[in-house]
């Protein structure tokens, strides 16, 4: 827990902190809705994942990337990606001991 602190401010003044913290928090908030529902194209998508255009291409063509299609266009929901992304990490050997470690103490 963080120290605390104690000060004297008018009505005035509290307000407007107020007004600047909440601000602050609706602005985070926008950003983490608007980073899971924000619609990529295809060259945003080769961006975020650092592939090139042909793979994403190929991807598709593959089905082993989650996309959409709205006639010609393919787009791509970020959130989705990153979620695709992490399903494929591989997990070092301390992420394994650490497994059995837990395993064995369930047992």
């Amino acid at each position: 827990m963080g120290s605390q602190v104690f000060f004297q401010c008018s009505e005035e003044q509290f307000r407007e902190m107020l007004k600047v913290t909440l601000l602050e928090v609706v602005k985070e908030l926008q950003l983490d809705r608007d980073s899971h529902t924000t619609l990529l194209n295809i060259q945003e998508a080769a961006a975020l994942l650092n592939l090139a255009v042909a793979t994403i291409y190929e991807k598709t063509s593959q089905r082993t990337i989650p996309h959409y299609k709205h006639g010609k266009k393919v787009l791509f929901k970020k959130s989705e990606l990153l979620a695709w992304v992490e399903l494929r990490k591989v997990r070092s050997m301390d992420d394994i001991q650490i497994s059995l470690s837990q395993y064995s103490a369930e047992k």
